[in-house]
């Protein structure tokens, strides 16, 4: 057969073997048609094939993100970046040399990652900083952990937030001595703001999933899984998607996760409805808790730094709880928000209440970020078959390793049993990673330098943080392909380099395995395929 495209190099991982080799790859249409191991492709390559060459360069499947929020993450390609700012009023600054450049001046205001942590005098912001540059237009800053917004008058406003609105569950407005909103929306009182300044029109939304688009295929991004609840309601409109797709402009195959607390027999429609090669509809997600900088992760031993207080769920524990059998009952995998050990336990339970009840069937279900775990709950992983799903970015939370805050909030012992990302993939036997973008960047190459190194970007603490826990780079390049499709039930389809798969590959600028752990940080993307077209190539 002859292929349309051949990559050939010296350097293939095809997510199967431990170690890369010398080969190629063939594609015809979308599919791979041959990976050759050492072997002439010449039977492959007629006068139209277009033919790749790479010396040492990594040719590997294309990188599957376990753990995006599609909409949000578009947004963070799109809005300004508050990351390096050092204090309140250098962020509103910043704010405004952004709001500077846009042709709308009367339309919302939004940006993202401003972590008061990371400021001088790690003291919460306030809407006064922000009225003095925006006192007639509405301005929504998600934080660094997408679990808080910063908010000026205008927004509050807009919103109707008074003195007189009540916190939400599992949320609080920040007030001052006298009970006036301050400006600051915790967990899910953050859905007071974003449930207005987060509405687009199907065009925008277009915009701003191409930006987003623009940017995977920079990384070698070919799949991705949208988890969609926000605390305002789901993000993401799955027309817009759909019809991005029938007219052939996704880049990308979505595997969008709807709110499980939603109407199922809405999401049951969406999943008839929306399913393609490129478009899924077959996972559900919420969140149990929240984080533990923030004392909002659900702990099983009270916080170091604040006794008696072991953390609040985001939602109705017991609803979750009910809808979870439901889900299960209909086939949809769930995909359960947790960073505390105790909320991890309590997906656990919930899953396998839902297996007692109905048994084993084709799901896939799986904790999201699995932060902190018991020792105890580690096996239930692989006797369930849920699915870890897990971001090793989280664990350098802070540029420097002794600025580090887990062990203020959970002390020494507990800080450094987090991110057990090692025993999970040797109990569960399969890993999915992903980013958590928009909470940081898409970049794989932040993920896989994080999970094989544990370092902070001060390289501390010698040797990796619970260096125990350290993977192989052949361990997270599979996970990061064959883990995230196995947890989507498409690893026929796709996740490694084999015949028949989907023609989704990512050549990297080096061979990730020959070099020293320092060099991921430099490395790039300089070619990517989606679907058996050249996307991106530099």
């Amino acid at each position: 057969m002859i292929a349309d495209l051949v990559i050939k190099g010296n350097a293939i991982f095809d997510s199967v073997a431990v170690d890369p080799f010398p080969g190629f790859v063939a594609i015809k249409g979308n599919k791979i048609v041959e990976v050759g191991k050492g072997t002439d492709p010449s039977p492959y390559i007629g006068a139209d094939t277009v033919v790749k060459s790479y010396g040492d360069q990594l040719i590997m499947a294309g990188f599957h993100d376990s753990h995006t929020h599609l909409l949000m993450a578009g947004m963070f390609k799109t809005y300004v970046n508050l990351a390096d700012a050092k204090s309140e009023e250098e962020a509103a600054l910043m704010v405004k040399e952004y709001a500077d450049t846009l042709e709308d001046n009367t339309g919302w205001i939004r940006g993202f990652s401003w972590y008061h942590v990371f400021w001088d005098n790690k003291t919460l912001p306030t809407k006064e900083s922000l009225d003095k540059y925006f006192p007639d237009r509405p301005v929504c800053l998600v934080n660094a952990e997408a679990h808080g917004v910063w908010a000026n008058s205008k927004a509050m406003e807009i919103a109707g937030v008074t003195r007189d609105t009540p916190d939400p569950f599992g949320g609080e407005i920040a007030r001052d001595e006298d009970g006036e909103p301050t400006g600051f929306f915790y967990e899910s009182a953050s859905g007071l703001i974003t449930k207005y300044a987060f509405i687009f029109t199907p065009e925008e939304e277009k915009t701003i999933i191409r930006e987003y688009m623009k940017g995977a295929a920079r990384y070698g991004i070919t799949a991705l899984n949208d988890v969609q609840p926000y605390f305002h309601g789901n993000m993401g409109n799955l027309d817009v998607y759909s019809q991005m797709d029938r007219d052939g402009e996704l880049t990308v195959r979505i595997h969008a996760a709807p709110d499980l607390l939603g109407d199922l027999d809405q999401v049951e429609a969406w999943r008839e409805k929306y399913r393609s090669e490129k478009l899924r509809v077959e996972m559900l997600k919420q969140f149990l808790d929240g984080v533990s900088t923030t004392h909002t992760a659900l702990v099983l031993e009270e916080y170091a730094d604040a006794p008696g207080n072991y953390g609040i769920s985001l939602n109705d524990t017991e609803a979750i709880k009910n809808a979870v059998p439901e889900a299960h009952k209909r086939g949809f995998s769930v995909k359960l928000h947790s960073c505390g050990d105790k909320s991890a336990r309590m997906g656990l339970d919930y899953y396998e209440n839902a297996i007692r009840m109905y048994g084993k069937n084709k799901c896939r279900h799986a904790i999201e970020h699995v932060e902190m775990l018991s020792d105890e709950d580690l096996p239930r992983f692989a006797e369930l078959g849920v699915v870890p799903s897990v971001q090793p970015e989280h664990v350098a939370l802070t540029q420097k390793f002794s600025e580090n805050p887990y062990f203020d909030t959970l002390g020494k012992e507990r800080a450094d049993k987090t991110w057990p990302l090692k025993d999970l993939y040797d109990t569960a036997g399969v890993l999915a990673i992903g980013s958590d973008c928009p909470v940081v960047d898409n970049s794989p190459f932040l993920e896989i330098y994080r999970g094989v190194t544990r370092l902070h970007n001060d390289g501390e603490p010698k040797g990796g943080w619970n260096p125990t826990q350290k993977l192989s780079v052949y361990e997270v390049l599979r996970s990061y392909t064959y883990g995230s499709a196995y947890g989507v039930s498409r690893e026929n389809e796709m996740g490694t380099l084999e015949k028949g798969k989907f023609a989704d590959i990512a050549v990297i600028d080096r061979n990730l395995f020959a070099v020293d752990p320092q060099e991921i940080f430099d490395a790039k993307v300089i070619l990517t395929v989606m679907d058996g077209n050249i996307v991106f190539e530099d």
